[in-house]
């Protein structure tokens, strides 16, 4: 097996993470940089932004986000996601992954075009962090804690951080430390996931 393919299969949802690790701020946001430089994007448009939230801003983050989800999510859904929430609250850091919507309005293609690969500009950053987190000894687990950014969720984490109005808000990934087993995950067919035609 390559290396490679060794750590894509390490890269696992973990919700337990903490913040027992000899990795420094620095360090870590040292790698996230490295890697996010590199990251393909539609017509090299660059629309991503990460921000990386430490210690008592991380705190202080997650507060903001289980108090507006308190109210908008189902009861049952609550009950199963705020100790998600807690964990992510103690962990090291969370990433932040926003599109910046001028640079995204300034791209060649627009509409649903546009749309469509600021969805994907963000997939393939949200993907490289999470192995770049592994490849660092760290658990990480990816959230949706938005209602969206046309309802407003992110202005309330705009100006915490004094952010820019034109940041989208797409996802929060906690990381941290490694508290707890991932769980067990099974896998569908691998001839019905990646399908061969032709000689």
């Amino acid at each position: 097996m390559s290396q490679f393919t060794d750590l894509v299969r390490s890269r696992r949802t973990r919700y337990a993470i903490g913040n027992n690790t000899e990795l420094t701020k620095e360090e870590i946001t040292a790698r996230l940089r490295e890697v996010a430089r590199e990251i393909p994007t539609a017509s090299n448009s660059q629309t991503s932004r990460l921000v990386l939230v430490y210690g008592e801003d991380n705190e202080k983050l997650w507060d903001h986000i289980m108090e507006v989800q308190k109210d908008v999510m189902p009861e049952g859904m609550w009950e199963m996601m705020s100790g998600v929430m807690l964990g992510a609250k103690g962990a090291v850091g969370t990433i932040l992954f926003f599109e910046d919507l001028d640079a995204v309005e300034a791209m060649p293609a627009q509409g649903e075009r546009a749309e469509t690969y600021k969805q994907h500009n963000n997939a393939n950053v949200q993907y490289a962090s999470w192995l770049a987190l592994t490849e660092l000894g760290l658990g990480a687990n990816l959230q949706h804690m938005n209602v969206g950014h046309k309802y407003g969720f992110d202005k309330g984490i705009l100006e915490m951080f004094n952010l820019p109005a034109n940041y989208e808000l797409v996802a929060q990934m906690p990381f941290g430390s490694i508290e707890g087993d991932a769980n067990p995950k099974e896998y569908i067919a691998d001839d019905v996931r990646v399908q061969v035609i032709g000689e």
